[in-house]
């Protein structure tokens, strides 16, 4: 009797599974695979423009005192708007010319410190305060698209990006500290041509929509795995 309720039950939950699967929605690309799926690492140069004067820095270390209470330095230049330039790395899944994207970037901020130096009013007092550097890092995630003709394929993507940025200021000749994290988006256009299977090169153009990432170049080489 038992033996039988169990069978029963089995092939009821077996028909039923069957029943959900003919009535489950069909992908748009019916292939499991295509010949243009593959997986890309590439690394290469990076140029762009960074702006860190709406960003909010929180004293990290250094002598204290009057540079925990520090805000006016961090809204002008080069916090305002600063090059950079640096190496970009990239991993990536194409499939059905569905771009999924994740990437680490090390921008190193290029300015004059010299003409960072600037005196700001702190409690009643005037203090001389010089940015030293400033230290990007990015890591960064993205969606987008592409589609080949022939060797060259065009491609779009959405970027997201983590920042953590560490700058190291002066304040009337003594040493501070100052962290931020933040998050940022930007869009990205560009040309990859595969010079064989799995070799390419690719140039690329990119604009920011919200955040810290102004504008930005690339210049990358990379290995695709088809």
């Amino acid at each position: 009797m038992l033996l039988a309720l169990c069978l029963g039950l089995a092939l009821v939950a077996t028909t039923a599974g069957e029943a959900r699967a003919e009535e489950s929605p069909k992908p748009l690309d019916a292939d499991n695979e295509s010949v243009w799926d593959h997986f890309e690492l590439s690394m290469g140069f990076l140029a762009g423009g960074r702006r860190y004067d709406k960003t909010n820095f929180a004293y990290q270390d250094g002598d204290g005192g009057v540079a925990k209470g520090l805000r006016e330095p961090f809204r002008a230049d080069p916090f305002h708007h600063v090059p950079v330039f640096g190496l970009r790395y990239d991993v990536r899944l194409v499939a059905s010319y569905v771009r999924m994207t994740a990437g680490f970037d090390l921008p190193f901020a290029s300015f004059d410190s010299l003409a960072s130096t600037g005196n700001y009013v702190l409690d009643g007092e005037s203090h001389q305060v010089s940015v030293q550097g400033i230290y990007p890092k990015e890591l960064r995630f993205g969606i987008g698209g592409e589609y080949p003709f022939g060797p060259v394929a065009p491609f779009i993507d959405v970027l997201g990006g983590v920042h953590w940025v560490t700058a190291d200021l002066t304040v009337d000749g003594k040493p501070a500290s100052y962290d931020a994290t933040s998050f940022s988006f930007s869009a990205r256009a560009g040309l990859r041509l595969h010079v064989r299977d799995w070799f390419f090169a690719s140039i690329a153009g990119e604009a920011g929509i919200v955040g810290e990432t102004v504008w930005g170049a690339e210049l990358a080489v990379g290995f695709a795995l088809m």
